[in-house]
């Protein structure tokens, strides 16, 4: 079932990852009420390599929710090529990039003449999406450095570079912070 795009915010994140009991992420960015997403959750790369959000612990997350057919998607696709040049994918931040096209190999093409670098997921089947509740594309969701749903944005405007580039910002701020800290508790 493909999932309509959306120009404008129109649903937040509402549901739950029901099979792992994970509560949508709060509309607040600075609540920490929702649990994080289980370490142990691994999806695979269009390369067919695993993805375990364990190992995106330590840094901010932004989770793309997209397709190649999606109108807004193309239009943010830009956004995503500046964050990624600016921000790459590092000790503090990582964009991983989920399709829900059907076409594997289309979705491959469509990357690579889009210069979309960054971590891209197949989600053909919708699984990922629908496990966090996603109903529109394209959809943003933001994670802190311990793996928790921060933030949720919907559809494209040209309001959404901003809102991004802000929670994206905190984000990897807190991250930075709790490497530091981290660090000093390993010195002594």
């Amino acid at each position: 079932m493909s999932r309509p795009c959306a120009l404008v915010p129109t649903l937040a994140l509402a549901t739950t990852l029901a099979c792992l009991a994970i509560p949508a992420p709060p509309a607040d960015a600075a609540s920490n009420a929702a649990p994080p997403i289980p370490a142990e959750l691994t999806i695979n790369t269009i390369d067919g390599e695993p993805l375990s959000f364990g190992d995106l612990r330590g840094r901010a997350v932004l989770l793309d929710f997209w397709a190649t057919w999606c109108k807004p998607c193309r239009m943010a696709s830009p956004y995503l090529r500046r964050l990624h040049k600016r921000l790459g994918d590092n000790e503090h931040f990582v964009l991983v990039g989920v399709s829900s096209d059907s076409d594997l190999e289309a979705l491959r093409a469509y990357v690579e003449e889009e210069e979309a670098a960054w971590t891209q997921v197949w989600d053909s089947h919708d699984a990922i999406g629908n496990a966090f509740g996603v109903r529109s594309l394209p959809t943003y969701l933001i994670l802190d450095h311990e793996g928790r749903p921060v933030k949720v944005l919907t559809g494209w405007s040209s309001r959404h570079p901003l809102a991004l580039d802000a929670e994206i910002g905190r984000a990897v701020r807190k991250a930075r912070r709790a490497a530091r800290r981290a660090a000093r508790r390993a010195e002594g």
